[in-house]
């Protein structure tokens, strides 16, 4: 029973690190960070995507009062900049850039003014704003627990080498359970509503699944394959949950 308990405090601890190690390598990763003027903080963090029809919103947090700044921002197609003042709030600059149909890309920056000094953000660069579709609440906390429980199995099942592998093969069909049902009918639905496709146009099929699923998918296929034909695959299990958290990794 002890031995249970931590092995699964172990995969839970190992996905939640795999999953924050992918957000940090996600190109899609959004640029934060703190600096300080006359020796009070201005913190800001700068979104690259954005989801739904509502406004998108630009937040800089800072102490000082008497700061103000712009907002800027064009499509890629445009080689002319527009801009607006960003309002003041308490702490904070606000500016708003008018949601676009989803895949359109434009790109942004600020630029604040204190005491005849320009501070452009984020670091001197423009940042790479993608707009998606609004995603229902429903298949979006779908989408990620099926995912997210999926993984948990992949790395419960690897950690059954430690057990005896007693549980392995009970664990590889519920995650094959888990990632059929993502594929077969929460990914076409969540990547549809992110994409638009709805009354707008008829994808490809290869634009309704993620590959990374459909790869550990068919790899857990033939673990279970070859651990239910032969007990000398002790440790492919646990090299399959190793490939799993990679491809999750690189791919998803």
């Amino acid at each position: 029973m002890k031995n249970n308990i931590i092995l699964w405090a172990a995969s839970f601890v190992i996905t939640f690190l795999t999953i924050f190690l992918a957000n940090l390598l996600d190109k899609d990763y959004p640029i934060s960070g703190t600096f300080g003027i006359e020796s009070k903080k201005v913190s800001y963090r700068f979104e690259k995507t954005h989801y739904g029809k509502d406004d998108f919103d630009v937040i800089i947090r800072t102490d000082i009062d008497k700061v103000n700044g712009n907002l800027y921002w064009k499509n890629e197609s445009d080689s002319i900049w527009n801009s607006l003042e960003l309002k003041k709030s308490n702490l904070t600059l606000n500016g708003k850039i008018k949601s676009l149909k989803p895949l359109r890309v434009l790109n942004y920056y600020v630029e604040l003014n204190h005491k005849n000094k320009k501070y452009f953000l984020p670091d001197n660069k423009n940042v790479i704003l993608t707009f998606f579709g609004n995603i229902p609440i429903a298949v979006n906390v779908l989408e990620y627990l099926l995912l997210y429980i999926g993984l948990v199995l992949a790395v419960r099942t690897g950690l059954e080498y430690f057990n005896d592998n007693i549980n392995s093969k009970k664990f590889g069909v519920f995650i094959l359970i888990f990632f059929l049902t993502l594929i077969a009918l929460i990914n076409p639905l969540y990547l549809t509503y992110k994409y638009g496709f709805i009354n707008s146009s008829i994808p490809h099929i290869s634009k309704l699944f993620f590959l990374s699923d459909i790869t550990i998918f068919i790899l857990w296929i033939v673990t279970l394959i070859a651990i239910f034909k032969s007990a000398k695959f002790k440790i492919l299990p646990l090299a399959s949950s190793i490939f799993t958290l990679i491809i999750f990794v690189l791919l998803r």
